[in-house]
């Protein structure tokens, strides 16, 4: 069985926030019981792989009937994520994070005025991130690009680096269903962002985006799964035990089964999984195929339906050799 993670959305929608970019926010709200996650988990250790992680994500996790879990995760050999918007973390909550080695994205958008779309959460976000830091939990910031920030690469990327300890920034576009951006400004922030980051801070500073194209001319593979050939990096169990195959397509079509009476084998068996794994290579356009950067960027993720690939041309054309230049220098030391 080719090796996969597990997306845990142990409160589904669930969340104390009502950011209004959030594509997530009209699922199902619910709980995950202490059975259905031991039963998610011993099944998922039990596979005949290595190198098993799971991400606690929402919704938001830390609501109480999902922090209450964490503890019986802690059980577990695997590594351990945790995907949150800090404002609900306290610091015992921190501990055992701490304790338990958890790798935890905190969401920030920017400074306050660049981050209106997640309502007035900014001063809990913070202190939240700082809660983080104050135990030593090791952390990443994840922003969600929108029409809020959209227009000012450089100023989100320099409060990020200049105002908390982490050296790890995650960029995602905002594609739905509110505040979508488009291509163009899509390009136009991941310009403004790598010509701020190279200036100095190409040693410094960990942006998942440009690691991954790093890995992709080193090692032949990309670490962002929207740059992958094929879509089968990881399965989201929901609250109730149903799995299906991503996130952002967890829908009535896509529903491959639940945990709870089907195997990850029988499961992954199923036409419909299939299917979907190997629907991005259909998905490629003429274009696509015609595309100098096609292997960066593998037609993009599908959810995005090409609406970005004027802005991924743009930055590859603009960035890309200096990149090739930062992988020349990452394979000289390996």
């Amino acid at each position: 069985m080719k090796p996969f993670s597990l997306l845990i959305k142990a409160v589904g929608g669930a969340c104390n926030l009502k950011c209004s970019y959030c594509f997530y926010r009209e699922h199902d709200l619910g709980a995950m019981s202490a059975a259905t996650l031991r039963h998610v988990l011993d099944t998922y250790c039990s596979l005949p792989f290595d190198g098993k992680s799971i991400t606690f994500q929402g919704g938001e996790p830390l609501m109480p009937q999902g922090a209450a879990l964490l503890e019986i995760a802690d059980e577990y050999p695997v590594a351990k994520g945790l995907q949150t918007n800090a404002t609900l973390m306290t610091d015992a909550i921190a501990e055992r994070l701490a304790r338990g080695g958890w790798l935890v994205g905190a969401s920030l958008d920017g400074p306050r005025h660049l981050n209106r779309l997640r309502g007035e959460s900014f001063d809990a976000a913070v202190s939240g991130i700082r809660i983080l830091e104050k135990h030593g939990v090791d952390y990443n910031l994840l922003t969600v690009v929108s029409k809020a920030n959209v227009g000012h690469p450089a100023e989100v990327y320099r409060y990020l680096r200049d105002n908390f300890s982490t050296r790890f920034h995650q960029y995602i576009e905002c594609t739905g269903p509110r505040d979508i951006i488009t291509g163009e400004e899509w390009g136009n922030f991941l310009t403004g962002l790598f010509d701020e980051w190279v200036k100095a801070d190409t040693h410094k500073v960990s942006i998942r985006l440009f690691d991954s194209i790093i890995s992709q001319i080193v090692f032949g593979y990309p670490t962002q799964c929207s740059f992958a050939s094929t879509c089968q990096q990881y399965l989201v169990v929901e609250h109730d035990g149903s799995v299906y195959p991503c996130d952002f397509n967890v829908c009535k079509e896509l529903r491959l089964g639940n945990i709870l009476t089907e195997s990850y084998a029988e499961l992954t068996a199923k036409p419909t999984y299939k299917s979907f794994v190997n629907a991005k290579r259909d998905f490629l356009t003429d274009k696509c195929k015609k595309c100098p950067y096609l292997a960066f960027c593998y037609g993009d993720c599908p959810r995005n339906k090409h609406s970005l690939c004027v802005g991924w041309e743009r930055f590859f054309a603009h960035s890309l050799p200096q990149l090739q230049s930062l992988a020349d220098e990452a394979m000289q030391s390996i």
